[in-house]
């Protein structure tokens, strides 16, 4: 089943995903999204993923000067650093949360959702 067709699900389907297995890297469970590390297998903490802030006030607009007013598909870098339980992994590695943001003409973020996570490209 497509992340699409997820997110178009009723709130009661998507009850019924709950714990299931949606596509290679994403879990419904408890009514959040979870991402399974295409690297090692293990779900990733909710400290390991990127949020909004993070990436476009932290990174994209601290330097000031550029608005974003339309939507993009990001690419953000992150380490998985943390297991499901918030432990620190032994064996850290390097992921891309692939996402979709939407900006206001104000360059706000009013959208911000995560669609994928990979492992990082060697360059």
């Amino acid at each position: 089943m497509g992340k699409q067709e997820v997110r178009k699900m009723s709130k009661k389907k998507t009850e019924q995903l709950r714990n299931e297995e949606i596509d290679d890297t994403m879990l419904q469970r408890d009514n959040d999204v979870t991402f399974v590390c295409p690297v090692c297998g293990k779900l990733l903490h909710k400290n390991n993923l990127v949020d909004a802030k993070s990436i476009v006030e932290d990174n994209l607009y601290y330097v000031g000067g550029i608005l974003i007013v339309s939507d993009v598909w990001l690419h953000c870098d992150f380490e998985h650093r943390y297991d499901e339980d918030g432990m620190t992994l032994d064996e850290p590695h390097n992921l891309v949360a692939v996402v979709k943001a939407a900006f206001d003409k104000k360059g706000d973020c009013i959208h911000f959702d995560i669609m994928d996570i990979r492992p990082r490209e060697k360059a």
